[in-house]
């Protein structure tokens, strides 16, 4: 069974897949204890567990859980707050799963545009200035920066790959660097892109994006 989690450390296990379908894949519902979110306990059984599987009824009633959310809405509450209030903190999003619990729906964050349903374009900046990326995965900004002369080919050719561009226009680029290879990147994509120029021995400049404010910045090894 999987173990016990705070509420911080169930958004963290959230925040660990690379994006909403693996959060599906990996995991079935949440269950947590009665009470104020910010102190119980949570659960987060895999995929195919089923409510009346013996095993699952057995864990739940040792430790006094009931069932929660699907994974997947749980996650979609974080995205909605994370959205409207980038460096939204635990508490904030202990109200906002708290609010959806008990009414079904998103809770609307005091002075954000309901038309657009998202932070203002300073909060995102101070957001993302502060390490923090878009949504509740981790994401990644790719960059080729410098490149020897005598490997200029090589990463042209690794670029009309990656980017699905003409090898002339690559080789244009790699001629011209800096050079974006991706922003806001989701973490399999982001090592998609990257795998081949390190087995190049082209070094990348890659800067990730975390989750939540709380947590480190995510690397891609």
């Amino acid at each position: 069974m999987t173990n016990l989690l705070s509420l911080g450390q169930t958004l963290e296990a959230i925040a660990g897949c690379s994006n909403d379908r693996e959060v599906w894949d990996r995991y079935g519902w949440v269950y947590a204890t009665d009470g104020d979110e910010r102190d119980a306990v949570f659960w987060l059984s895999d995929h195919d567990a089923e409510h009346d599987d013996a095993r699952v009824e057995a864990f739940t009633a040792q430790h006094a859980l009931s069932t929660y959310l699907e994974a997947a809405t749980f996650a979609d509450v974080l995205e909605v707050q994370k959205r409207q209030r980038p460096l939204s903190t635990l508490d904030d999003y202990a109200q906002a799963l708290a609010y959806y619990s008990e009414y079904d729906a998103f809770a609307q964050v005091a002075g954000i545009d309901e038309a657009l349903d998202q932070a203002s374009v300073e909060d995102q900046q101070a957001a993302r200035v502060r390490g923090v990326g878009p949504g509740v995965f981790a994401t990644f900004d790719l960059a080729l920066v410098q490149c020897p002369a005598s490997m200029v080919k090589d990463a042209a050719r690794i670029v009309a790959a990656v980017l699905d561009v003409p090898v002339g226009q690559a080789l244009a680029w790699c001629r011209a660097l800096p050079m974006d290879l991706g922003r806001d990147l989701e973490r399999m994509r982001a090592a998609a892109i990257a795998a081949p120029f390190q087995a190049a021995g082209i070094a990348l400049e890659i800067r990730g994006y975390r989750a939540f404010p709380w947590m480190d910045t995510p690397t891609l090894a």
